[in-house]
C-alpha cells in the first residue's frame, strides 16, 4: 500500500494537500528505435563553444552523465521531464553537487535560448540548474541566466538527446512564487557565477518507446510498449510471444540483460501486469488522453495506461466522480472525473468541501492562459516518486 499527494500553485496562497489513497505500481503501449540525433548540429554547437572563453569572474564547470526518472535509483519522475546528474569541481568535493536539465513535455527539436527563463525556475520551459554542496548549511543554488540548449532527438519526453553550450549559471535564491510545483528563483546581486562551455546528454535507452497515441515511432511486430510512468508518457518495449488477452493469467519473463527485452505470453497490445492485482494478468494498453482510449467494453483506461474495470480500481483507492470537466464534484477529491476521452481530477482548491473537475494534461504548456499545472505525486517502492500525472487549473485561486 502506498499513498499520493496533490500539489498545486496559487498566486494568493501556495497550497498543497496530502490525500491518502492506496496506489499500486504498474505499466502501458509502443515504439521502436529513436531517430538518429542531428550530429552535425550538435558538432557545430560544440565547435562554436570551443572558441569561447569563460565570462569574467566565472568558474568553468563540467557536467556528468544525466539520467531520466526511471534510470535513477530510486525512480524519480518529475512533473515535467527532468534529467539529473552531477556537476564537477563545484564546492566541497565531499558533498554532492546535483545538476538538472528540465524540459516541458512539448519542448520541440531545435535550438532554445535559456535566457528566456529569466533566471527563474518558475518561468523557464527549458531549465538548467544545480546545487553546490546540497544539504549543507553552505549550499548554494545556481540557475541558468543565459546559454543555448539544442534538443537533437526525442523518442519520448523522458528519452531525449541534446547538448547545452555557453551556459552562464547565476547564484540564486528562492523568490515568489514559493511552495509550488514550480517555485521561483532570482539571482543574488553580486553573487557567484558558474559557466558550462559545452555538454551533451542522452537519456534514450535500449527498448525505449512512447506509449502515447500518435507517437511517431513504430512498434515492431509481436511487441508491446508498456508504460513506465503513471501518465503513460514513457515506456519500454516487451516481447509479446503469446495470444492471451484481457484478464487472462500470464507469465512475465524479465530481460536477461540491459540490452535485451522482457517477454510475456500476452498478445501484442497487452501488458502482463500486477498493477491492480496480486497475480499478473494480461491488460490491454491505452492512452487516457486520447479521444478514444480504446479499452475493451466494461473497462476504463487507468494509471500506467492499462485497461481495467472501474470496480477493480475503486476498492484499492482509486476514486471516481460523475462530474464532467469544469463541473462541481460531489466530493472534495477523486482521482477520476469526466468520461473516457475527457478525464479530469476532482480537487477542492477553495476548501469548500466539494472539488472541481480539472482536466488532466501531460505538459505545462498544454495549460491555457491563467492556468497552472498541478500534479499528483505517487510514492513508489524504495522511496521513489512519480509526479507525471498533471492537471490544469486556474491559477490565483
Amino acid at each position: 500500500m502506498t499513498y499520493h499527494r496533490v500539489d498545486v500553485a496559487s498566486s494568493s496562497a501556495w497550497r498543497w494537500g496530502v490525500v491518502l489513497l492506496t496506489v499500486v505500481g504498474g505499466c502501458g503501449r509502443e515504439t521502436q528505435q529513436a531517430p538518429v540525433p542531428e550530429r552535425d548540429s550538435v558538432q557545430a554547437l560544440e565547435q562554436w563553444a570551443l572558441g569561447l572563453s569563460p565570462p569574467a569572474g566565472c568558474t568553468e564547470l563540467t557536467l556528468g552523465e544525466l539520467k531520466n526518472g526511471i534510470e535513477l535509483s530510486p525512480v524519480m519522475y518529475g512533473q515535467q521531464p527532468t534529467y539529473r546528474g552531477e556537476f564537477s569541481n563545484l564546492g566541497d568535493p565531499a558533498l554532492a553537487d546535483p545538476a538538472y536539465i528540465r524540459l516541458d513535455v512539448n519542448t520541440a527539436l531545435g535550438l532554445h535560448e535559456l535566457a528566456n527563463g529569466g533566471t527563474s525556475l518558475f518561468s523557464c520551459e527549458q531549465c538548467v540548474y544545480g546545487y553546490q554542496d546540497a544539504g549543507a548549511s553552505t549550499a548554494k543554488t545556481f540557475v541558468a541566466e543565459s546559454g543555448k540548449l539544442f534538443l537533437a532527438s526525442k523518442l519520448t519526453p523522458q528519452q531525449t538527446a541534446g547538448a547545452i553550450a555557453n551556459v552562464l549559471l547565476r547564484e540564486s535564491v528562492a523568490a515568489p512564487p514559493l511552495r509550488v510545483p514550480y517555485a521561483g528563483t532570482a539571482p543574488v546581486e553580486g553573487g557567484e557565477c558558474r559557466w558550462i562551455r559545452f555538454a551533451q546528454w542522452s537519456t534514450i535507452r535500449h527498448g525505449g518507446c512512447d506509449p502515447r497515441e500518435g507517437a511517431l515511432t513504430t512498434i515492431p511486430p509481436n511487441h508491446t510498449c508498456v508504460a513506465d510512468d503513471t501518465v503513460a508518457s514513457d515506456g519500454t518495449l516487451e516481447q509479446s510471444l503469446g495470444t492471451k488477452t484481457q484478464g487472462e493469467a500470464c507469465t512475465y519473463t524479465p530481460a536477461a540483460s540491459v540490452d535485451q527485452l522482457a517477454s510475456t505470453d500476452c498478445a501484442p497490445g497487452h501488458a502482463c501486469s500486477d498493477t491492480y492485482t496480486d497475480t499478473r494478468q494480461c491488460l490491454a494498453t491505452c492512452d487516457f488522453m486520447a479521444a478514444d482510449p480504446g479499452c475493451p467494453t466494461g473497462t476504463v483506461c487507468g494509471v500506467y495506461g492499462l485497461c481495467i474495470e472501474q470496480s477493480v480500481m475503486e476498492p484499492i483507492g482509486y476514486l471516481f466522480d460523475p462530474a464532467h470537466i469544469g463541473e462541481t464534484c460531489s466530493v472534495n477529491w477523486a482521482e477520476y472525473c469526466g468520461v473516457e476521452g475527457a478525464r479530469g481530477v476532482c480537487v477542492d482548491l477553495t476548501r469548500s468541501g466539494r472539488g472541481t473537475c480539472y482536466r488532466y494534461a501531460r505538459a505545462r504548456s498544454d495549460c491555457g492562459a491563467g492556468e497552472e499545472l498541478g500534479y499528483i505525486a505517487y510514492p513508489l517502492a524504495n522511496g521513489g516518486t512519480d509526479n507525471t500525472s498533471g492537471w490544469c487549473y486556474p491559477d490565483g485561486l
